[in-house]
Order: C-alpha cells, then sequence, then structure tokens
C-alpha cells in the first residue's frame, strides 16, 4: 500500500512539472550600435541611417529583438530638435520604403566645448516592437534646429542604439 501511494504521489509530481512552463528569460541588452553623424548644420536633415532586423539578429547572436533605446551625444556647439525613427522594407533595386514615422522630440542644446547626452526613454519606454511588425528594418534621421548649430567649430553628433531582447 505505502508503495502504490508512493507512486501516485510521484506521479502527481511528474504530471505537475510537465504542465508548469519554464521560467521566462529576462529581457537584456543585446546588442549596441553607435552611428557617427560629424558635424551638424543649422536646419539640417542629417542623413538616414538604415538596419534590418535579420543582419542585427545574426550580428548580436540573439534570438530576437524586442525594443530599442536610443541616445544622441553631442560635442560642441549643437542643438538638436528631433529624431524620426521610420519601420522600413526594402524595394528589389534597394529602395527604402518607410513605414509611419515615430518622431522622438530631442532638446539638446549644448554650448560651444561642452558635451551633452539625452537618451530618448520618453512615456513608451524608447521603440517597441509593435511599431516595426511586419517591417524588415528600420532607418533613422536627425533634424537640426534652426539656430545653434556651429558648422565652422566643428560640432560631433553620435547616435547609440541599444537593443534589448533574448
Amino acid at each position: 500500500m505505502k508503495s502504490t501511494n508512493f507512486l501516485i504521489a510521484l506521479l502527481m509530481v511528474f504530471i505537475l512539472i510537465a504542465f508548469i512552463s519554464p521560467p521566462v528569460k529576462a529581457q537584456g541588452v543585446v546588442g549596441v550600435v553607435t552611428h557617427d553623424y560629424g558635424t551638424v548644420a543649422n536646419s539640417v536633415d542629417e542623413s538616414y541611417v538604415s538596419y534590418r532586423w535579420d543582419g542585427l539578429i545574426r550580428q548580436f547572436g540573439c534570438n530576437k529583438i524586442d525594443s530599442l533605446h536610443i541616445a544622441l551625444t553631442t560635442e560642441g556647439e549643437t542643438d538638436i530638435d528631433s529624431l524620426d525613427w521610420y519601420p522600413c522594407n526594402w524595394a528589389k533595386d534597394g529602395t527604402v520604403v518607410k513605414g509611419t514615422v515615430a518622431t522622438k522630440t530631442v532638446t539638446l542644446n549644448v554650448a560651444a566645448s561642452a558635451y551633452g547626452t539625452e537618451v530618448l526613454l520618453a512615456t513608451d519606454a524608447g521603440v517597441l516592437s509593435p511599431l516595426w511588425r511586419g517591417y524588415e528594418g528600420f532607418t533613422l534621421m536627425t533634424r537640426g534646429a534652426a539656430a545653434g548649430n556651429d558648422a565652422g567649430d566643428p560640432n560631433s553628433l553620435m547616435v547609440t542604439i541599444v537593443f534589448f531582447g533574448d
């Protein structure tokens, strides 16, 4: 009788283990990329920088990317008004086909010989994967303010993207 009760208890433990899902792996940083925009002039949209999700996943050796944060770092007399982030696909000829823009307001206004960094976390904690479902990658650009960028100084702008996933 004791061995039967033991076997039933052991069977119940195995059944419970079978129905308990493994612990969810915590989201973490899977990779970081930095792009040097160089000198920023007044009222100038800085060049688009594009990344493909499959290339980033291979580069970082991860399974998926589910969110990202963007930081802008400047040196010298610089005033940046916004960063425009677009999900995108590519046409056969390599042309970037942009989706709906996610504009992030930037309040980075740095004096000559100074440094500044702004991390675009905002209320939505960065850029989340629902914004890019159905797209192959993304492209982004920055907009210099109408005044406050001394291209003769020269100044400097770096954009750093931190990717989260598993």
